[in-house]
């Protein structure tokens, strides 16, 4: 039967391991964001050489499961690079998530980016805007405002995807609630738990969102 004295006491212990999922989530957001701004630029104009690359990188990053990827960077490539050898755990999980949640991004980003009026472009270029002022200035903000709730739900797959930091001994959330199954075998409440924690980060994440969305709204 369900224990919710023993919940109460593995609840604290699970949360404690909160600022590893927190600070790998915001690591790998602000790169992944980077990233899909990028790809989604060069995809938008088609930028000769990097356009067929990155499509080849999207094809195979989105083809792919999350764990293939994180075993195959840092388990595969291993064997190969002296850097991946020496890498930590923490670095090799940051950066696969990054370049993972990137390639969604990036067409969350592109697809606002068509949503621009050319219009807009044309009066830049009258003004006298070179092409870098004119995305910067013009484009990326209407874009973002556009891309912003399929931004978040990326931001919200990535937060999810993290509990798989604990495959390479990551003691974060779900690596914590695994130690600890490991010693009481209380799954029901210890799963219970983490389940919980990550509901609630969603939910603040979701509430984040309508904040954002709305002085978005009254900007444009």
């Amino acid at each position: 039967m369900f224990d919710f004295s023993y919940f109460f006491e593995v609840f604290p212990q699970i949360a404690s391991k909160l600022q590893v999922t927190l600070m790998l989530t915001l690591i790998a957001a602000v790169f992944s964001l980077l990233i899909g701004i990028i790809i989604a630029v060069i995809g938008y104009y088609k930028v000769k050489v990097f356009y067929p690359v990155t499509r080849l990188y999207l094809s195979v990053l989105r083809g792919t499961p999350l764990v293939a990827q994180l075993y195959f960077f840092y388990y595969g490539l291993a064997h190969i690079s002296e850097i991946v050898l020496n890498m930590k755990p923490l670095t090799a999980v940051a950066l696969v998530l990054s370049f993972n949640t990137g390639a969604f991004m990036s067409e969350s980003i592109r697809g606002a980016l068509f949503s621009v009026d050319p219009g807009q472009k044309e009066a830049a270029a009258m003004l006298g805007m070179s092409e870098i002022q004119t995305i910067v200035r013009i484009v990326l903000p209407q874009t973002f405002r556009v891309a912003l709730p399929a931004l978040f739900n990326d931001l919200i797959n990535l937060l999810k995807s993290t509990s798989l930091a604990f495959m390479l001994g990551i003691r974060d959330v779900m690596g914590q609630a695994k130690s600890e199954g490991a010693q009481s075998f209380r799954y029901f409440e210890i799963y219970l738990a983490v389940m919980l924690i990550y509901w609630l980060l969603v939910l603040a994440l979701t509430r984040v969102h309508k904040v954002m969305d709305t002085k978005c709204s009254e900007m444009y």
